[in-house]
């Protein structure tokens, strides 16, 4: 290489290397190869649980690793709000949102830990006919109860910890909706996620 370009050795040699994934391949993958795995925010503890730790699991055994050698991290969907109304609107944008996800034929596998896998071709059919709001009518309040974390911005902290405890090492907010950056719920509820 030719010395204009040679940045030199650089501070961190050790770059953690991530990748995402959905299903068991890529999954197994990540545990063979990778310093941890980015699930995707469409996902359950169930699904976590049953599909995607086993998964992680062959491919560190494989590489001789061990469950400390490796890191699960996620965005989560998270149903925020203090008020019935402000709980309805940003449940509708999360069911939106889940609906998407689930239209897509390769994250069938979600869906299926919970026995909702025949969902799919029906999502998949409005997403091509471009019937995004009829998407969201398919997911029920169940699917979004497995699917997202609800609840207030003094509870919904707790409950994410609670969720994912001993499943997942980091998770950050998926909100397909924008909370107000000026709220003064937001300051209180991200130390308290944070402590």
């Amino acid at each position: 290489m030719t010395p204009f370009f040679n940045p030199g050795p650089i501070a961190h040699p050790k770059v953690p290397i991530y990748i995402a994934g959905v299903n068991r391949y890529m999954c197994r993958i990540a545990g063979e190869v990778c310093d941890g795995l980015h699930v995707h925010p469409f996902n359950s503890p169930k699904y976590l649980r049953e599909y995607v730790h086993p998964a992680v699991e062959e491919g560190l055994s494989a590489s001789g690793r061990k469950r400390a050698d490796f890191t699960y991290t996620t965005a989560s969907f998270v149903v925020v709000g203090d008020t019935e109304e402000e709980l309805a609107k940003n449940r509708r944008a999360v069911k939106q949102q889940i609906a998407f996800y689930a239209s897509t034929r390769t994250y069938e596998p979600v869906l299926a830990a919970h026995g909702w896998q025949d969902l799919t071709p029906a999502l998949h059919r409005k997403s091509v006919e471009g019937d995004w709001p009829g998407m969201a009518d398919l997911i029920t309040d169940e699917m979004l109860d497995t699917f997202a974390v609800t609840g207030g911005y003094d509870t919904v902290g707790a409950r994410l910890k609670q969720r994912y405890a001993g499943l997942l090492d980091s998770t950050a907010l998926y909100q397909p909706y924008q909370p107000g950056l000026d709220d003064p719920r937001l300051p209180r509820f991200i130390k308290e996620f944070n402590a």
